[in-house]
């Protein structure tokens, strides 16, 4: 368990994974494992059981993350993440899309489908966002 380079923790929206070591651009971090089950079946699980960690692969397949062995699913969404899905012999893979420093917490953007669906109108909380909305709450005060 050492060699990996990753841990969870905490983050500002719940649990996160953090890099435990350096990571260099593109190596690869964490798979995203689960069962696959059919796409059709899994938006009806989606839609009745609220299941947040589906993930699609193609038309025919998903893979229902749910399960807590699957260490990819504390990978939390930013709108600037820093590293992004990728499918790898067969297999769904997070890959570094800049090197990420010891210590940070590993982002993917989850999508536009996924935010509409699961974080509604109270919006993205992911660091780049609180900050913008700070700015504009900031600057709302400064006018007359």
């Amino acid at each position: 368990m050492k060699d990996k380079p990753f841990r969870v923790g905490r983050a500002s929206t719940g649990l996160g994974l953090f890099a435990a070591r350096p990571i260099r651009k593109r190596a690869l971090i964490v798979e995203y494992s689960g069962r696959r089950v059919p796409t059709r079946n899994a938006r009806e699980t989606e839609r009745l059981k609220a299941n947040k960690y589906l993930f699609e692969i193609n038309k025919s397949w998903t893979i229902d993350g749910a399960s807590r062995h699957n260490m990819a699913r504390y990978v939390n969404h930013a709108c600037r993440p820093n590293s992004e899905a990728e499918l790898v012999r067969g297999k769904m893979m997070y890959r570094a899309l800049r090197n990420i420093a010891q210590g940070a917490e590993i982002t993917v953007d989850y999508g536009k489908e996924y935010k509409a669906l699961y974080f509604g109108k109270n919006g993205c909380r992911c660091a780049s966002c609180r900050r913008r909305r700070a700015a504009s709450r900031r600057g709302r005060r400064k006018s007359p």
